[in-house]
């Protein structure tokens, strides 16, 4: 592999999509490539660059899997026990484990593309185009205090018998966030910072979607929409970081000898296959999910889009953030992510 080759042909690719955020991958624990395009903040036209913070959204969710991972090694939780030992509130808390809530099996309803989703198109308020892109984005990024979550699904039957099939749903893991908040003493993102972020030296990470130095955007047409910042402060979304931060966390994993034993790392990377094999998540962990020899997961909200990768035959991880999605091009590839996967997979 020449470094130089990846690197022309990913620079390529980044200015075919018009790529907008930080991209960073590793090999053997080395970095091997970083680059960076785009803005963090297209009104002062401030470039992204290797230090940017950006919104990962669901990619929070394997650091909410390590959290419970944490408090099962303390013997704090089981991942046997049903939910009604930890958050009585809901109304179906008895039917469901904790394992099921991590492998997307519990059956409970999702809040945000579900619930929220059907108050969206029950809105027939009249809006501009442009209206109504940001009030769509807004509406369905909230703070999800526990009692708007509960408010939100206490009232809505499972979607399935729990066990039975798979199908993601945010809501379990913003229960998982605040069982975590519950039994730690502590909020999430302290947790996170003590146990997980200074640990592995994750200087820039943070657990509050505020903190991020650039800003979500949206496309509408040829225009660049301004979102502004999350604001979902629990266990389905609420971290931002740098693409560097994001590959020291995707190394931990990978290397399996940090923060966690290699036990529950295995428990954590152990992929459950979806009994329904229409559904389009073929396969779910603990956070993760499996395509072919590649560990992966995404994330998006208020416009930014994560995407993680982890090979353990190559010993390689990649981490890819944006503030604005790429361009909606007709290409084979279907995605700017896929390109460089695709880029990737061939030169390393």
């Amino acid at each position: 592999m020449k470094t130089n080759d990846l690197s022309v042909k990913l620079n390529a690719i980044m200015q075919k999509w018009n790529f907008s955020g930080c991209i960073s991958i590793c090999k053997d624990s080395e970095v091997i490539y970083q680059g960076r395009h785009g803005y963090a903040d297209y009104e002062a036209r401030k470039p992204n660059d290797l230090d940017t913070r950006f919104l990962i959204a669901s990619v929070t969710k394997q650091f909410t899997a390590a959290c419970i991972m944490m408090l099962v090694e303390e013997g704090k939780i089981s991942l046997q026990h049903t939910l009604d030992d930890y958050l009585p509130e809901y109304t179906y808390a008895s039917q469901i484990t904790i394992r099921q809530m991590l492998n997307m099996m519990s059956g409970i309803p999702d809040m945000i593309n579900e619930v929220i989703l059907e108050e969206i198109e029950q809105d027939k308020t009249e809006r501009t185009q442009e209206e109504q892109l940001i009030f769509e984005y807004q509406t369905q990024s909230r703070c999800f205090s526990l009692g708007e979550v509960l408010e939100l699904v206490n009232n809505r039957e499972l979607n399935f018998e729990p066990g039975t099939l798979m199908n993601y749903s945010n809501t379990n893991y913003s229960f998982l966030g605040f069982i975590v908040e519950r039994l730690a003493g502590q909020s999430l993102g302290t947790f996170m910072e003590e146990r997980i972020f200074k640990p592995l030296h994750m200087n820039e990470t943070i657990g509050n979607p505020s903190m991020a130095t650039s800003i979500g955007y949206a496309r509408l047409d040829d225009k660049i929409v301004r979102l502004g910042y999350g604001n979902d402060m629990s266990g389905d979304g609420c971290i931002v970081t740098t693409a560097t931060d994001l590959s020291l966390w995707l190394n931990a994993v990978l290397t399996k000898n940090a923060i966690l034993s290699k036990q529950s790392w295995e428990q954590i990377l152990t992929m459950v296959p979806n009994p329904d094999k229409n559904n389009w998540l073929e396969n779910y962990g603990f956070g993760w999910d499996k395509t072919g020899p590649w560990y992966q997961h995404n994330g998006g909200d208020m416009g930014y889009v994560t995407f993680v990768f982890m090979c353990f035959e190559k010993m390689i991880t990649v981490a890819i953030c944006q503030n604005l999605e790429a361009l909606p091009l007709d290409d084979p590839a279907g995605r700017v992510e896929f390109e460089m996967m695709q880029c990737i997979d061939e030169m390393i």
